[in-house]
Parts: C-alpha cells; sequence; structure tokens
C-alpha cells in the first residue's frame, strides 16, 4: 500500500511528465532546419553524380551536416528527439527512410551503371522535395502525438 507522501510524489513525477509533453508539443523547428535536412538527404543522393574523390567529400560534409543539425537542436531546444521514437513518428521516419534509400539506389544505377548523371541530379531534387516535406510531416505527427498525451 502507498503511502500518502509517495501518492503526492507519484502525482508530482506524473504531472512533471504531462508538464514535459506538453512543453515538448510546442517545439517547432524553423523551416531552414527542414531545409538543412533536406540538403543533407539531396546531397547524399547526387554523390554518384561525381567522381570518387568528391564522393567521399560529399559524404563527410553530408555527415557534418547532420552533425550540425544535431548539435542545433541541442542548442535551441535543449534537447534531440529521435526520429526513430514510437509511434506514428517511427512509420513517418521509416517510410522517409524507405523513399531515400529507393531514390539513392535509382541514383547509383543512373549514374554509375546507365551513365546518366544528370538524371541523379534530378533525383537530388526531388529527394530535396521528399525530404522537406518529410520532415515537416514528422514534426506534426509528433505535435499531435505529445498533445494527445
Amino acid at each position: 500500500m502507498m503511502s500518502a507522501i509517495g501518492k503526492d510524489e507519484a502525482r508530482a513525477a506524473l504531472g512533471a511528465v504531462v508538464g514535459a509533453q506538453r512543453e515538448l508539443s510546442t517545439l517547432a523547428c524553423p523551416p531552414w532546419r527542414h531545409a538543412a535536412f533536406a540538403l543533407c538527404e539531396a546531397v547524399l543522393v547526387a554523390t554518384p553524380a561525381v567522381a570518387f574523390g568528391w564522393r567521399i567529400a560529399l559524404f563527410v560534409a553530408v555527415m557534418a551536416g547532420i552533425i550540425a543539425c544535431v548539435m542545433s537542436d541541442r542548442r535551441r531546444l535543449g534537447v534531440f528527439i529521435n526520429g526513430y521514437r514510437r509511434g506514428r513518428t517511427r512509420r513517418v521516419a521509416l517510410l522517409l527512410l524507405l523513399g531515400i534509400a529507393a531514390l539513392y539506389i535509382a541514383s547509383v544505377w543512373a549514374s554509375l551503371h546507365a551513365g546518366m548523371p544528370l538524371l541523379s541530379l534530378a533525383l537530388a531534387v526531388i529527394t530535396f522535395g521528399i525530404s522537406y516535406w518529410g520532415s515537416v510531416t514528422w514534426q506534426r505527427v509528433f505535435v499531435r502525438e505529445m498533445q494527445e498525451a
């Protein structure tokens, strides 16, 4: 049986969790943050269109861009929220991942096998749009989940 102090502590802890969820639901990424994510994904899809040395350099730049996004989120918001968290956001993230992977595979085929590097660049432009939309959609789903909780 829980004592009165234990119940009060449990209520306070639950209230803190609910308050934290409410606070998280008000966090919104500015448009430039969605664009930064989309640019990282688009550059990754474009890499097969360039020479091998440039591919490596661009891959390193993409990884640095992702790290910069994480650090920026932590500085601005105090937290980085993993895109693969449980719930509906995971579905959005996995669909986005599958879509970008398909575009990357198509880009590799176009540039390295079919000799059409311009198609890879077109796929990169498409990737930017899909990634931006996916980032905004993920945020909307996240906010909705936090508000429902």
